[in-house]
């Protein structure tokens, strides 16, 4: 992890009262793994003591501007005559152009904190400690997943941030996903469009019934399982409590492997205050975690649900 001061390239509004915040750190985002997070602090602000954690939504590339614009094609002939490159230094472009400089935040605003967020400018800096935290690695769920039919990420609200990287990641390796994905309203529903090309079907569902299947996401959900009682799935689910609770519940009934990533609520992100703790299967001490150090993400069965102490 690293703690760096760094600049807002883009806080773009979404519906809902979400943004996506890019902020330029080439150092944490090459270092990301998928399911990690960050912590994030406002500059200058006495009244916001605590930093607040985010889910690493994404990395992107930086995207450079033209050192000078050509005013014709003369110019650029002239250019390359004067200042030819070698292959090995195009190469070496390349790669600087393709690897992350960008590291994305996924957040909606409900308190002080995200309101204030959400005032960010591009050129205001921001102090972020990142990438923490266990994520979704896949050296540990590698077996599960080429065991597995399918991939089903299972998001409620602002949970999808935590499930673009693992998926980008599986897609890449060629694995077939699916996405469900449930909100209060259609306006919570973001970032759907990033999944496009990860997944083979995103399914959708709004407890107000304004978007997709009405009610809660894991209804579809249901559906599915049961329709495929035959398969094998990994299930990788984010979001609130009682959505965690009733996937894992559904993954029990169906006999699939399940990893959450779990939303606490933390004070430090280090491991240090304890503040994020949750009750685990174990014995003397090891019967708690820590979401930010041994977490976020969890197998299932580690986790006692039914209570969040």
């Amino acid at each position: 992890m690293y703690d760096e001061t760094v600049a807002v390239v883009e806080n773009r509004p979404l519906t809902g009262g979400h943004f996506v915040l890019s902020l330029d750190s080439a150092r944490q985002a090459q270092a990301t793994r998928p399911g990690q997070f960050a912590m994030v602090r406002l500059l200058g602000r006495s009244d916001v003591l605590l930093r607040r954690p985010m889910s690493i939504y994404n990395v992107a590339s930086a995207v450079a501007p033209p050192l000078r614009a050509a005013t014709d094609a003369a110019t650029l002939v002239q250019d390359a005559a004067m200042n030819p490159r070698t292959t090995k230094q195009d190469a070496a472009l390349k790669a600087a152009a393709t690897k992350p400089a960008i590291v994305q935040l996924l957040y909606k605003v409900v308190g002080r904190g995200t309101r204030l967020m959400a005032e960010l400018k591009p050129g205001d800096y921001v102090g972020l400690l990142a990438p923490l935290g266990h994520g979704f690695f896949q050296d540990e769920y590698l077996d599960r997943a080429k065991a597995a039919d399918e991939i089903l990420h299972v998001a409620g609200g602002i949970g999808i941030a935590a499930l673009l990287l693992p998926a980008r990641q599986l897609a890449a390796g060629g694995f077939h996903q699916r996405l469900f994905f449930g909100g209060r309203t259609q306006d919570d529903l973001v970032g759907v469009d990033e999944f496009a090309a990860s997944v083979s079907e995103v399914v959708l569902a709004t407890e107000d019934g304004s978007h997709g299947h009405g009610g809660y996401v894991t209804r579809p959900l249901e559906e599915y399982l049961s329709r495929n009682s035959g398969k094998n799935f990994l299930m990788m689910v984010c979001g609130p409590w009682a959505m965690l609770e009733a996937s894992v519940k559904l993954a029990r009934r169906y006999g699939h492997a399940c990893l959450v990533s779990m939303e606490n609520r933390m004070g430090c992100g280090l491991g240090v205050c304890l503040g994020c703790c949750i009750h685990v299967n174990g014995t003397g001490h090891g019967t708690y975690e820590r979401v930010c150090t041994e977490g976020p993400v969890f197998w299932a069965e580690k986790v006692v649900w039914g209570d969040k102490s």
